[in-house]
Order: structure tokens, then C-alpha cells, then sequence
């Protein structure tokens, strides 16, 4: 069984040379990034750090790879590690901002931020008809970009077109009926199975914004501190807890904590198995392993196939041991690093599918004193949800404002003292912490003068709601 040499390819795509490693090992995951380790004779062509280089496996290509470090042993052995080209996103930094609308428009807004347009958008397995809405901070592009597709439906991976410049980045639906088989009488050399439940959880105890014994539980809304999973049944009580400062209302808690246990309530299953890629000598479909691709596992012990998805593909060694590759297969994908912020991105994605996005801005120019603050009032109508109040201020030459307040509560000035301030945890709220429909008002105190005062709310319509009322 033969592989193709890799190839050294120039900045523009077009071969350099051919590199003959002694060894490689590449490892294809189903969550970007993949990687690959290369060993290459010391005297070999040059090769330097961000050098593309394009790889194969006994199947064809296995896509176009960045050289990240490259270990030098002095007239012996030269180790490159690379990462897929995927990693050229990590280039560039998305500003911070708010983006809706369909997955094809929110993904290419962050393409957009690429420093050199490497790649673009082709298909993208998201209905239209769903919206996205998308807040980062400032922070890397491909951090977001990552982020972004955790948003998206499950069942989704992504797919790469690396024929011609710029690359194509394909988000596509993964299959559930053409999956290859592993039997042990077979292609499969060997099979671990690895039940873990160090992170089992069947009752939550879920805190939101505030300190101490008046932060927000679920107890206004279910009457106790808690949810448990239906899962207790067969796993017992086994319980966690997690706080969220940037959850101010029992609903979006609980919508969380629901979330949190569905991930949560089951053992997380890994199987590792050594295999072989028969299917360039059989030709047979279901002789092969790809990423994403559901693997039927015949095993003697067990009277029912097993059905798991494949996550990653490991080919210990391309050169030597062309055929060989270890499978790994599991039934959840590992989590978030920020698990918590990620589950309530989720959440307002959830809201704004069957809902509309709108932007209101409401103005308004007084004149005050300290005893006599000016009153900016607005609405807030019986929407799906307020994602977001900012409170701007501007005041005349001359004029110092010495206080602000929201729906009375008071707020700091070391919050509002470059005269722009997030107001949503300042607005008055019932017993769940919903948000009250009705009026609201900004006070501003000046020393004495005019202010001109700027909110603006971004809010979530319900499906078939009127035109949004403006104050």
C-alpha cells in the first residue's frame, strides 16, 4: 500500500518540492485542529516555521497543513509539528461587536476579519430560516469562529476544499445511514471501551448574578434550589452546582441548568480501537473510517451492535505502517472550556430562532440639577427577550454629572464615568428577575445644564408581535 510523499507548497499554493520523512503521524480530529508530527533527515530541503505543506494517508489527501515548531537535532533528525490550515484563522482578531442573522451571513462577517482572505464560505448545512446571534469580546478569529459553530445545530462538521486558493470552508450535515463496521474477526486489531463519570451530574444547583444568599436561584420559580435529571433514577443523586454572573433572570437559570443537565446526566463513553483501513484494497465502502462517519462495532461479547461516531482518526505512522490507524469513537464531544457561557449562548440562540431581532434607540435632551435630575423614560414591551441596555450620556461644555440612576437603583460612578455604561443589570425586575414590562427611566444628575442621554435596547420579538412602542 503506497502514500504519497507530502509536498512543500510556496505561499501561493504551487508545489516546492517533495519532503521524504522517516516517520509521520497525523491525527485527524473531528474538532479542529488536526495535527501531524513529521520526521525528516537533517540534510533534508528546507523547511521553516508557517510553511504549508500538504499531506496524505493511504485514502488521498488529508489536507494542507501549517509547520508550527520544527526540533532540531544537529546533523541527525529534524521533528516539524504542524496544524491544520485552519489555524491561519488564529491570525486575525474579531472586534468586539453583536452579529444576527442566518449562519451563512454571521460566518462571513467573521471571515471578513481575515488579515489575508485564505479561506471562504461554501455550503452551509443551516436552514435560512433560523437565525443566529452572535456576541464576542475582542479575541482571536478562530477562537470565534469555533465558538460560532458550538452555536449552530448538532449533527454538523466541518469540511474542507483545498484544490485551489482561497480554501473552501464547508459546514455540512453529518450521515447516520452510510456507516462503516468494525468487527474484531476483521479489521480491528483491538478494542478498548472506557465508561466515564467523573463528570455525571443528576441534581444542579444553579446561582445567577449577585452576591452571597441574594444571588438568583430557581427557588422563585420551582420552589426549590435545584433540578434534578429523570437519570437519578439509574445513577443516584450525584450533585454539582455552578454559578453565573452574567444571568440575571430565574427563566434563562433555569434554561441553563435544564441544558446542563441533559449534557451532564449520562456517562461519557469513549472507545479507542486499533484498526485497519481496508478500503483501498477491497474497495468496499464500508471498509472506511472517516471523520464524522457512524462505525457499527460487531463485538462477540455484546449481543447488540454498537453505533458511535468517529472523532478522531490517529495514523501512528503514514510511512512505515500505512493501513494502521487507531479510531476513537464517543457518544458527546468533549465540552467547552467556558462550559457555562457556552450553554447560555446556546440558550439566547435557541430565543431567536421563531423570533426577530430588533434594535431600539430612544433620545432625549434636558437640562438638570443635582436636586433636580433629568428623567429620560422608555418602554419595554412583552418581548421574547432584552439581550442587551446601553446607557450613553454626553453632557454640554462645563456641565459634570454627578449621579445616575436606573429605575432608582443607583449606579456606581466608577461604572458610568467614561459616559457609557451597560444598564441591564440596573433595571427593575419581578420575583423571578424577568424584566418588568412597562416604563422605565434613566436619571441623570448634573451639576447644573443640559445632557444629551442616548439608550439603546436590543431585544428579541415574539413571533406575530406588533411594532415595538418607543418612549
Amino acid at each position: 500500500m503506497s502514500v504519497r510523499l507530502p509536498r512543500l507548497l510556496s505561499p501561493d499554493g504551487t508545489e516546492r518540492c517533495r519532503l521524504a520523512p522517516a516517520r509521520l503521524r497525523l491525527e485527524m480530529t473531528l474538532q479542529p485542529l488536526s495535527t501531524a508530527e513529521m520526521t525528516l533527515a537533517a540534510d533534508g530541503p528546507a523547511v521553516h516555521v508557517r510553511d504549508l505543506v500538504e499531506l496524505y494517508s493511504p485514502t488521498g489527501s488529508a489536507g494542507i497543513f501549517r509547520v508550527t515548531e520544527i526540533e532540531d537535532q544537529p546533523g541527525q533528525t529534524r521533528l516539524l509539528r504542524l496544524e491544520h490550515s485552519l489555524v491561519t484563522l488564529a491570525d486575525g482578531v474579531v472586534p468586539a461587536m453583536s452579529i444576527t442573522g442566518t449562519a451563512r451571513e454571521v460566518i462571513s462577517a467573521l471571515l471578513a476579519h481575515q488579515p489575508e482572505p485564505c479561506w471562504t464560505l461554501g455550503d452551509v448545512a443551516v436552514s435560512d430560516s433560523a437565525l443566529v446571534l452572535f456576541t464576542c469580546g475582542c479575541q482571536n478569529l478562530l477562537t470565534t469562529f469555533l465558538q460560532l459553530v458550538e452555536l449552530l445545530p448538532d449533527g454538523l462538521m466541518l469540511v474542507f476544499d483545498q484544490q485551489t486558493r482561497p480554501w473552501t470552508l464547508h459546514l455540512r450535515a453529518m450521515g447516520d445511514a452510510d456507516a462503516c463496521e468494525g468487527r474484531l474477526s476483521r479489521n480491528l486489531s483491538s478494542l478498548r471501551i472506557v465508561t466515564d463519570a467523573s463528570a455525571l451530574c443528576t441534581r444542579v444547583y444553579p446561582y445567577g448574578a449577585g452576591q452571597g444568599a441574594d444571588r438568583i436561584s430557581l427557588t422563585p420559580l420551582t420552589g426549590q434550589d435545584h433540578l434534578d435529571s429523570p437519570a437519578m433514577v439509574e445513577w443516584g443523586c450525584i450533585a454539582r452546582t455552578f454559578t453565573a454572573g452574567s444571568i440575571f433572570d430565574t427563566p434563562t437559570l433555569l434554561a441553563v441548568a435544564e441544558k446542563y443537565l441533559d449534557r451532564h446526566s449520562a456517562p461519557a463513553v469513549s472507545i479507542t480501537a486499533d484498526a485497519v483501513d481496508l478500503s483501498p484494497v477491497t474497495g468496499e465502502t464500508a471498509d472506511s473510517f472517516r471523520l464524522g462517519r457512524l462505525c457499527r462495532l460487531a463485538l462477540p461479547d455484546v449481543p447488540l451492535l454498537m453505533n458511535e461516531r468517529i472523532i478522531a482518526i490517529t495514523h501512528p505512522d503514514v510511512i512505515g505502517q500505512p493501513g494502521r490507524v487507531t479510531l476513537t469513537l464517543c457518544n458527546r464531544i468533549s465540552d467547552a472550556s467556558d462550559e457555562i457561557a457556552d450553554l447560555l449562548r446556546e440558550v439566547t440562540a435557541s430565543r431567536v430562532i421563531g423570533g426577530r431581532v430588533t434594535d431600539i434607540t430612544v433620545h432625549n435632551r434636558a437640562e438638570g440639577t443635582s436636586a433636580s435630575p433629568i428623567v429620560h423614560y422608555f418602554r419595554v414591551e412583552d418581548w421574547a427577550a432584552v439581550l442587551s441596555c446601553t446607557m450613553t450620556f454626553d453632557a454640554d461644555e462645563g456641565v459634570r454629572v454627578v449621579g445616575v440612576r436606573v429605575d432608582g437603583n443607583a449606579v456606581s460612578d466608577l461604572v458610568y464615568h467614561d459616559g457609557r455604561f451597560d444598564a441591564l443589570p440596573y433595571l427593575r425586575r419581578d420575583d423571578l428577575g424577568v424584566i418588568d414590562v412597562g416604563r422605565h427611566y434613566l436619571s441623570i444628575y448634573p451639576d447644573q445644564g443640559a445632557v444629551n442621554t442616548t439608550i439603546k435596547l436590543k431585544v428579541i420579538e415574539k413571533v406575530g408581535s406588533s411594532r415595538i412602542l418607543r418612549e
